[in-house]
């Protein structure tokens, strides 16, 4: 049978990719044959997952050159994605409808979800999250819904647990809870901002800012209490997240670049 060795390898490269390694899942397509639009979407995929979004472009756009790449749902998704994370909100939106026409997914329904949080549509958002964990109970659970007296109150309990430094560093950094991130806080390129981020921080740095001067952008630690919710199946998850995530930003204005947050363990 034609591509049966590729098929057996894909699937394999798919399992990589599912247990979070996608070096190893794009070390196991290089030995797959370029003419199969489904070894695209596997590169395609695990290229996002390394926030390599030039590549994974390129290698959708070789899987849309394949034959019947139009019946494929992950090429759709993985497009999807793609224009999601360019805050391209109606091309995102084209190839979720393209996905969801051949037939139900819970990965379809979720990312619309996010679209729909994305532009203010809450109720549609958590009715669309419902159907998802309809589809995969197992997969998707309901967000941890929270008022903002429960969040701030979940907040506050974070800062009290952050080690001293960067507890007395919020004397200086405002924390800004927010639904949802907005494409003004992209700056120049918005590839560097995923729409479902959970926190960011705005501002120079203690190690940027210069001695007597007055920083254009104050630092600023923002969270997105919708995207914390969605990330997390229950309460606790929700207030460890919360924690990490202020950690993770407060480790950005002390100074820290990415992979430094990253040897904090705050990734």
């Amino acid at each position: 049978m034609e591509y049966e060795q590729d098929y057996a390898t894909l699937d394999r490269a798919w399992e990589a990719l599912d247990a979070g390694d996608a070096e190893a899942a794009l070390e196991l397509a290089r030995a797959v044959s370029d003419e199969l639009a489904e070894m695209w979407v596997l590169r395609a995929t695990a290229q996002l997952a390394l926030d390599d979004l030039d590549a994974a472009r390129a290698s959708a756009e070789q899987a849309a050159q394949r034959e019947d790449a139009s019946e494929d749902m992950e090429l759709a998704l993985v497009r999807a994605e793609i224009a999601l994370r360019l805050w391209d909100f109606e091309a995102a939106r084209d190839e979720l409808a393209r996905a969801q026409a051949l037939g139900e997914s819970p990965v379809v329904l979720a990312k619309l979800a996010l679209l729909a949080d994305l532009e203010g549509d809450f109720g549609r958002a958590d009715r669309l999250l419902r159907d998802a964990q309809r589809l995969d109970p197992q997969g998707f659970s309901a967000p941890q819904r929270l008022s903002e007296s429960e969040f701030d109150r979940v907040l506050q309990q974070s800062i009290a647990r952050l080690p001293d430094e960067f507890r007395a560093a919020l004397e200086h950094v405002p924390v800004i809870v927010e639904p949802m991130p907005a494409r003004a806080l992209c700056g120049d390129d918005p590839r560097e901002t995923p729409p479902d981020l959970l926190g960011l921080f705005t501002g120079a740095s203690l190690a940027e800012r210069e001695p007597e001067s007055t920083p254009e952008l104050p630092p600023t630690i923002h969270l997105f209490q919708r995207n914390l919710e969605r990330a997390c199946g229950s309460r606790r998850e929700l207030a460890e997240q919360v924690e990490v995530t202020l950690y993770h930003e407060l480790g950005h204005y002390l100074g820290f670049d990415e992979d430094g947050v990253a040897e904090l363990g705050l990734e």
